[in-house]
């Protein structure tokens, strides 16, 4: 019994004890060191750090790199963070402005008071960081274009936001915006009293974004920029089969490196100011009106309605009448006697005027709608014109008005109300020569490893009706229009088109002049005829579609299918190269 009352109280005494111990302790932390504490409590912070996430590269398909990262300086600060007064020599080098608002912000994160400076602006900034420690110089990734304007209006641009925040206003950065985005890095790191950083807290790494592969081929995409240069229009080159875009050109173009990171303000207004609208991606959104390459849907209709045969033939002089008006043909002496594959091969306006007449709006705008016309393609781009296929129904809704017999005159040769993009011809083009199936154009081909499938849509046509149109289509080539458009050892089709701008009529008034005495060269260039020209090789297996819009150019024949001809070659030279490094015997001969 002694002995456990010995034990008790030697522990009670050895609890007394740390009792004393732990009441001074707090009392020599609280009361005697309470300031020198506190002191060391305010000397230590944490800072995060944000990295932004390396975006995903953009390459072709055949493995050029178009859309990457490369290095850029910014100097950052901490808002709360600062103390006292900022250094004046700070104020002169970013300006009061930039300054102030740095006072009103109330943040932990970084601030990017002055983003993608020079080398010369960094070694300027040095000196002053001395006495500045909440400011720095931060290394970061931007987004960087090597090519500029040929593929801008493929990829498209960025926004940079506060806080290393990337995202994709326009085009493929736009569309795959969180593909190719990746995840940001942080670091949480120790810093004392006077800004200067101590140790690494915690790490997060971050994650680059996926690759994407698109199906432009370079070499095609560059030589069609190439020949675009100076013009103003656009090229869009597909894969008839399954809808791969291998080139797709918008001129004039703009350098998105403009928009990476520091925005460049003149160079920004330039470019909304600048008349030919380099901004506008005419390929896509242009809403013009088809001229003589609607024909070729309106031939379509013809033959599936029945209201003609393929042998059905109509005498063109030059002139047709209808009440009161003289609706001419664009060959003044006219074409003679014509049937329906020679009216596409020598595009004769009156014998679709006929047709016009005898289809109506309804019959011509079901095919047009049937071949993808008056609606989105679905491309995989940020934006895109779904155009206008007029309807009775369409003018009642919109403008109010019923519908004039007398429209499906300017209805059927491309002109009034209808309007189209370059990307819908190529597209409607392609359903002609590949059978009759509505492919869904697209211009990524790969992302990451995994390759993307867009399956292509039949359209009740009859094979007949499509191999009619397709043989007046070859027939331009070889004895219409486009003839001086050949290319020797190789048979191919298409179908040119002279958008009206301006009527005859309107001409007359401007220029005090009957139309037939009236020169390309007096037209003031805003009033000159759009060229295009649709086209598909080879004849027999099709293997590419180009379609062309020349602005303001004149003649499709002129304008647009010589470009059509050159884009065609380059893709002939370009597959027997890769059949050849494959050890294959070409298969496009010239």
């Amino acid at each position: 019994m002694k002995t456990f009352r010995i034990r008790v109280a030697i522990l009670w005494s050895i609890l007394l004890f740390f009792a004393v111990a732990l009441i001074s302790m707090f009392f020599h932390l609280q009361v005697v060191n309470k300031e020198t504490i506190l002191e060391s409590a305010r000397s230590l912070k944490t800072r995060v750090r944000l990295y932004p996430p390396e975006r995903g590269n953009i390459y072709t398909r055949n493995g050029k790199l178009i859309a990457t990262n490369t290095n850029s300086i910014d100097i950052v600060t901490f808002p709360l963070e600062l103390r006292g007064q900022i250094p004046e020599e700070l104020e002169q080098f970013f300006g009061k402005e930039a300054i102030d608002e740095i006072r009103k912000l109330k943040s932990y994160y970084p601030y990017i008071i002055k983003a993608d400076i020079s080398y010369e602006e960094a070694a300027q900034f040095l000196p002053i960081m001395i006495n500045a420690p909440y400011f720095h110089i931060a290394v970061v990734k931007k987004r960087f274009y090597p090519f500029a304007e040929i593929y801008a209006h493929v990829v498209g641009h960025i926004k940079a936001e506060k806080n290393y925040k990337f995202k994709g206003m326009y085009g493929i950065e736009r569309i795959y915006d969180e593909i190719l985005e990746g995840e940001p890095s942080r670091a949480i790191i120790e810093v004392n009293a006077y800004g200067k950083e101590l140790r690494v807290i915690d790490e997060i790494k971050g994650k680059k974004g996926e690759d994407i592969f698109l199906t432009i081929h370079s070499e095609l995409q560059e030589h069609a920029y190439k020949l675009m240069v100076g013009k103003e229009g656009a090229i869009v080159a597909m894969n008839p089969k399954n809808g791969e875009i291998l080139a797709f050109v918008s001129t004039p173009s703009f350098d998105p490196n403009t928009f990476s990171r520091r925005p460049d303000l003149e160079r920004w207004k330039e470019y909304v100011s600048d008349e030919n609208k380099p901004l506008l991606n005419r390929a896509v959104f242009g809403g013009f009106h088809p001229g003589s390459v609607f024909k070729i849907i309106v031939a379509i209709a013809a033959l599936e309605e029945k209201a003609i045969s393929p042998d059905y033939k109509i005498s063109c002089k030059g002139k047709f009448q209808f009440g009161k008006r003289t609706f001419r043909c664009w060959k003044k002496e006219g074409h003679g006697a014509v049937d329906l594959i020679d009216a596409i091969a020598k595009s004769c306006d009156v014998y679709f005027y006929n047709l016009g007449l005898k289809l109506g709006v309804d019959k011509i705008s079901k095919y047009a709608f049937k071949l993808g016309l008056g609606m989105k393609t679905g491309i995989d781009f940020s934006v895109e014109s779904q155009g206008i296929i007029p309807t009775r129904e369409w003018k009642r809704k919109v403008l109010k008005d019923k519908w004039y017999d007398g429209e499906n005159i300017s209805l059927a040769i491309g002109q009034g109300y209808t309007t189209t993009t370059p990307l819908q011809i190529a597209r409607a083009t392609a359903a002609i020569v590949n059978g009759g199936y509505l492919v869904k154009p697209h211009l990524v081909k790969r992302i990451g490893d995994r390759e993307l499938e867009y399956k292509p849509e039949k359209i009740d046509l009859n094979e007949s009706t499509l191999k009619i149109v397709k043989e007046g289509m070859i027939n331009t080539v070889e004895y219409g229009t486009a003839y001086g458009s050949r290319i020797p050892g190789l048979k191919y089709g298409g179908k040119t088109g002279t958008s009206q701008v301006i009527s005859f009529e309107g001409l007359e008034k401007i220029l005090g002049k009957p139309a037939e005495k009236i020169s390309f060269d007096e037209i003031p260039k805003r009033f000159r005829d759009h060229a295009w020209f649709t086209a598909f090789a080879p004849a027999e297996d099709p293997e590419i579609v180009v379609t062309v819009l020349v602005e303001h150019c004149g003649g499709g024949a002129k304008c647009a299918a010589p470009i059509a001809k050159e884009i065609i070659l380059k893709y002939i030279e370009i597959k027997n190269k890769e059949l050849k490094v494959a050890g294959t015997n070409p298969k496009m001969q010239r």
